[in-house]
């Protein structure tokens, strides 16, 4: 049960998201965007994939330029075309990101969904969990969101994955694992990562256990 001073300290986390949590969003899609050119045009050069790399540069170019309709068609497009390439799931997760800017959850989840059904990487596969998670969260679906962040285990994201987590059991006023979520966050970033001083903040905004 919470207390008065323990339900303020959530209210506050729960204000600092509102302020902040898009700008963690846009910083963790700058991440996914990254990450998926980058390993994508490695893939074209190891494998000279041609057809599939013109594809995958018709996806990146429109969205540099900043271009949503070309984004998602070419998109589409790449998924369509070559359903088994690495730069596929990789078009996806860029397409996903272009419908959440766009405010089209419900299309970001299923561009989400596919590349957690296609994706032979494992990276990949958590990233697209992670997101989604975060949509599933926003739409208040917490058991299913956790049920998806139960089921990463790469550890390049395990403190995003953890920190996640802990906003929702928070939101579920769990506080207890929601404390223990945020310490973990820390303890697998970086103490110069922004993340970790996130994840630092929230967990001194929640106190020491009772």
């Amino acid at each position: 049960m919470y207390d008065l001073e323990e339900q303020e300290k959530v209210d506050a986390i729960k204000a600092w998201w509102k302020d902040y949590g898009q700008w963690v969003w846009g910083a963790v899609l700058v991440l996914a965007v990254g990450y998926a050119g980058y390993q994508g045009w490695q893939y074209y050069q190891r494998n000279q994939a041609a057809k599939a790399g013109v594809l995958f540069e018709a996806v990146r170019v429109a969205a540099q330029q900043g271009d949503a309709a070309k984004t998602l068609q070419a998109a589409s497009v790449l998924q369509e075309a070559q359903p088994d390439s690495a730069l596929a799931t990789r078009g996806a997760l860029i397409a996903a990101a272009v419908n959440h800017a766009k405010a089209d959850n419900a299309a970001a989840q299923t561009q989400l969904q596919w590349v957690v059904g296609h994706a032979r990487e494992a990276a990949l596969v958590d990233l697209a969990r992670l997101r989604l998670a975060g949509l599933l969260a926003d739409d208040k679906k917490y058991d299913d969101a956790l049920r998806l962040l139960d089921a990463n285990h790469e550890p390049d994201f395990a403190a995003l994955t953890a920190d996640l987590r802990g906003d929702i059991l928070l939101a579920l006023k769990r506080t207890d694992r929601a404390r223990e979520a945020y310490k973990l966050a820390v303890e697998k970033s970086p103490s110069e990562d922004v993340l970790h001083q996130i994840a630092q903040s929230k967990l001194e905004a929640l106190g020491d256990p009772k």
